[in-house]
């Protein structure tokens, strides 16, 4: 008898012992009686690691994109500017048509079109490239199809607008894009909100470049599509 109890001790103080490894209750080998586990480190939720936020920008670096972006949108429409004043042999009924102003709101329109669909064209190249670093920043970053809509769409409106027709198609769209823009969250409001201020130069650098495309594309297709009935007073 004293065999079969101090068996029936070491027994259940295996199970004690298995159950502090495994984690279950306890039962006490005298009487009996369970007791819930006590807690282990492998029971212990442990806290996950948060990445540490983005260092906000210089603010310096960020006004020296600024101007860059001006300095380079007057150097190329400057250019545009130039290239519409240059006298051209036109007939006659080439000239009644033509009115000089409306010429050169509609290149500007074309033209601003065609480069915010090149500046979509690297933002594209930028986040495929380097999907890893930009995810944090853009949700489409592995497959960025919002921006390949955006540059399809505007390549064909800035080359139909710079063949002479397509003025309300090209003012329909730049507004859409205008208003769409300034009230969808994802867009301009979360740019100004965090962008500015937390993503990648390369990036603010980019979104820059495309809001002053879109600024011009729909100022002057607007102004192009309100002169879409002048004619120019024909000189004998």
């Amino acid at each position: 008898t004293s065999r079969a109890a101090a068996a029936g001790v070491v027994w259940r103080s295996l199970n004690v012992v298995n159950s502090l490894r495994s984690g279950k209750s306890l039962c006490c080998p005298f009487s009996g009686a369970f007791y819930p586990p006590t807690p282990s480190r492998r029971q212990i939720p442990m806290p996950k690691a948060t990445p540490p936020p983005p260092a906000l920008n210089d603010g310096g670096v960020v006004v020296a994109l600024v101007l860059l972006v001006f300095a380079l949108t007057a150097v190329f429409f400057s250019a545009v500017a130039l290239y519409a004043s240059a006298d051209i042999v036109l007939t006659n009924e080439q000239k009644q048509k033509s009115v000089r102003a409306r010429r050169l709101a509609r290149l500007l329109a074309g033209w601003a079109n065609v480069g915010n669909a090149t500046v979509h064209a690297l933002l594209i190249a930028m986040l495929v490239t380097n999907s890893q670093r930009y995810v944090a920043f853009f949700d489409d970053a592995e497959a960025p199809v919002g921006p390949a809509v955006l540059l399809v769409v505007n390549l064909l409106v800035g080359l139909r607008t710079l063949k002479g027709g397509g003025l309300a198609l090209a003012l329909g769209w730049n507004s859409f894009v205008a208003v769409a823009g300034s009230c969808l969250p994802i867009v301009w409001p979360k740019f100004l909100d965090e962008g500015i201020a937390r993503w990648p130069y390369l990036a603010v650098f980019l979104w820059l470049g495309i809001y002053a495309f879109e600024s011009t594309a729909f100022f002057f297709s607007a102004v192009a599509f309100a002169l879409k009935d002048a004619h120019a007073v024909k000189v004998d």
